[in-house]
């Protein structure tokens, strides 16, 4: 594929050795990196986007995203990412959150994760809100802690558009986890709506007895 060696050749000659040894403690050296910062992953973007990527169909974009997926450096994965925040939710497909969590599932960290939930799941849930529900029922209990963080963490930009029902469920059934990433997200998702709703974040707080790192997060914007 045209667009897939085009991505690859701009990306590795824009790898830099410094700044890959840095990405890869970063990230506790669990992936390798080509040293491509983020604001020239986006620059090959723009100009690949136009005459390439959006020429493809439906199908040829998905195929597309998981080619780069399997690629081994981190940065093709955050590039597929930085496209697929661009695609419209409009022309999303109903099957796209099997792909996504598929996508989600593998080499699995916060800096991928925490793209996905917030942008692609999000937007997906408002196209497809009866799927998603299904969806979510399911992931709520998967055994990966990942997919767990995504239901708390997927409405975080829908600001005071967020289903508080919904959010305070998810803290109700993941508050005695003891993974980190899940106290976290509690924590982060709570504070997003502090800077709105500070008296139903601290009802929340109290109501489901949260304590040390999702409380604080939680808090830490209410006065």
């Amino acid at each position: 594929m045209e667009a897939k060696h085009l991505i690859c050749e701009a990306l590795k000659d824009s790898g830099n050795l410094v700044h890959r040894i840095q990405m890869e403690q970063y990230l506790r050296n669990q992936f390798a990196f080509l040293g491509v910062m983020s604001t020239r992953r986006k620059e090959i973007l723009r100009q690949l986007k136009k005459r390439y990527l959006d020429t493809l169909n439906p199908q040829q974009k998905r195929k597309l995203v998981a080619s780069l997926w399997a690629e081994e450096h981190r940065e093709y994965q955050l590039f597929a990412l930085d496209w697929m925040k661009k695609w419209n939710a409009q022309d999303y497909l109903e099957t796209d959150i099997e792909f996504f969590e598929g996508l989600i599932l593998q080499k699995p960290w916060w800096d991928t994760v925490d793209i996905f939930a917030p942008n692609l799941v999000g937007k997906y849930a408002k196209r497809f809100p009866k799927k998603m529900r299904a969806v979510l029922k399911r992931w709520e209990n998967h055994r990966s802690y990942w997919l767990r963080r995504s239901c708390l963490i997927f409405q975080l930009r829908y600001r005071r558009e967020t289903d508080l029902e919904l959010l305070q469920h998810f803290v109700h059934s993941l508050a005695q986890e003891k993974e980190f990433f899940i106290q976290k997200a509690i924590g982060w998702s709570l504070r997003e709506v502090s800077k709105w709703n500070p008296v139903w974040v601290q009802h929340v707080v109290l109501q489901e007895q949260l304590e040390g790192l999702a409380r604080r997060e939680a808090l830490k914007y209410v006065q």
